[in-house]
C-alpha cells in the first residue's frame, strides 16, 4: 500500500507590460499594467492497493492566472476570453488489474469573472505495461464549455484544437 501523497504549489508572477520605447502600444495601454497572476494548487492521492484515488483544488487568479492553451479561435464566433479568476477540480481513479491500468478522471473550471465561461471535462484511459519503463496507452476525453468558453482537450505535446481528443501511444520512463 502507498497510502496518502499531498501536494501544495502556489506560483505568483508579475506580468509587467509595456509598450516598446518609441512605439505606440495597440491598442493604447497605461504606462505599465502591473497585474499579479496567482495560482494556488493542493493535490493528493489515496493508493488503497486495488485502486488510487487523485484529487486536486486549485485557485487561479489575475492575468494569466488561468490561460488559455489554445491562443486561437478554436469554436469560431466570439473569441473566447481567458479567465482571471477560477476554481478547478479534478477528481479521478486508476485501477490495476495485471498489466493493464483503468484510468478515470473528471475536471470542472468554475470561472468567477462576469463571462461565467465555465467548464467540465471527463476523460477515460487505459493502460498496458510492456516493462516496467515501458508501457502503451489509449485515451479520450471530451469537455463541455458553457456560455462561450474556449478551452480545448489535448495532452502535455499539444494544447488541442476542439471539443474531443483520442490519445494512443507510447509511454517509456528512463
Amino acid at each position: 500500500m502507498g497510502g496518502l501523497n499531498a501536494r501544495v504549489a502556489y506560483k505568483h508572477r508579475n506580468h509587467d507590460l509595456t509598450a516598446a520605447a518609441g512605439a505606440a502600444a495597440v491598442p493604447p495601454m497605461p504606462a505599465a499594467d502591473r497585474d499579479i497572476g496567482r495560482n494556488t494548487l493542493l493535490a493528493a492521492n489515496y493508493d488503497v492497493g486495488v485502486a488510487r484515488a487523485d484529487a486536486a483544488y486549485g485557485v487561479d487568479k489575475g492575468t494569466n492566472g488561468a490561460p488559455l492553451p489554445n491562443n486561437g479561435n478554436p469554436y469560431g464566433g466570439v473569441r473566447p476570453t481567458a479567465s482571471t479568476d477560477s476554481r478547478d477540480m479534478l477528481l479521478g481513479v486508476s485501477v490495476p488489474f495485471g498489466v493493464m491500468t483503468l484510468m478515470a478522471s473528471y475536471i470542472r473550471k468554475d470561472d468567477r469573472t462576469a463571462y461565467n465561461q465555465d467548464a467540465h471535462q471527463w476523460g477515460v484511459g487505459l493502460s498496458h505495461a510492456l516493462s516496467r519503463r515501458t508501457s502503451l496507452y489509449t485515451a479520450y476525453a471530451r469537455i463541455r464549455n458553457k456560455r462561450g468558453a474556449g478551452y480545448t482537450v489535448g495532452n502535455n505535446t499539444e494544447p488541442g484544437s476542439g471539443d474531443s481528443a483520442f490519445n494512443l501511444g507510447v509511454r517509456h520512463v528512463f
